[in-house]
Formats: C-alpha cells, sequence, structure tokens
C-alpha cells in the first residue's frame, strides 16, 4: 500500500473542506468507495484509500489546521472602505431616544418596588 503521508492534501483529493470533521470525512471516503470500488477503478480506489488513511492520521490533520484557509481573505481596509459606504443601519432619532427609555422606566419600577 502507497504511504499516506505522501498524499499533500488528502481532504482535497476527498473533495472536503480543510475543516472537515471525522464523521464527513467517513462519510465522502464510503460515497467514494461506492463510485469508485476496486473492481471497476483500482487506480482512483487507491488513491481514495490512501488519502483517506491520510485524513485520519493525526499529524496530517494538525498540518491542515495549521494551513490558512481555503478561501480568500479579504484586508481589513477593504472591509472598513465597504462598511463606511453603507447607510447606518438605524436613525439617530431612534439612537438618541433609546437613551431617553431609562428615565421613562424608571420611576414604573421605583413603583413596583413599593
Amino acid at each position: 500500500m502507497s504511504n499516506p503521508s505522501a498524499i499533500t492534501d488528502p481532504l482535497r483529493v476527498l473533495g472536503l473542506p480543510q475543516r472537515a470533521s471525522e464523521d464527513e470525512i467517513r462519510s465522502r471516503y464510503l460515497e467514494l468507495v461506492k463510485q469508485f470500488p476496486p473492481d471497476r477503478a483500482p487506480d482512483r480506489f487507491r488513491e481514495v484509500r490512501a488519502a483517506y488513511e491520510a485524513a485520519k492520521d493525526p499529524l496530517v490533520v494538525a498540518r491542515a489546521l495549521l494551513q490558512p484557509p481555503d478561501e480568500i481573505v479579504p484586508e481589513w481596509a477593504a472591509v472598513i472602505d465597504e462598511q463606511v459606504k453603507l447607510p447606518p443601519a438605524m436613525n439617530v432619532n431612534f439612537l438618541l431616544s433609546l437613551g431617553n427609555q431609562d428615565k421613562v422606566a424608571q420611576p414604573e419600577m421605583d413603583s413596583v418596588q413599593s
């Protein structure tokens, strides 16, 4: 059998994201084994089996967790510029009215405690 640690990215071979759980890895492996059984697609089966063995290896999993995620992380400056262009979610008058509710609600609480 091939060396499981020789596969550089076993989760990519299985078609899974880097943060896939053990259950997701196992279910995907079973799907691929049904799709590529050893008697019909022996080469692909060997590749899937080696990727599954590597994905179960704790050292390979640790290396995958230390790598940055697949998705592109936006730069902070771009995110801030985008948020500045958006209108405020709440009206200024509404926000100011929230400050006055404590003064109105306070007498009600005093009457309840008496």
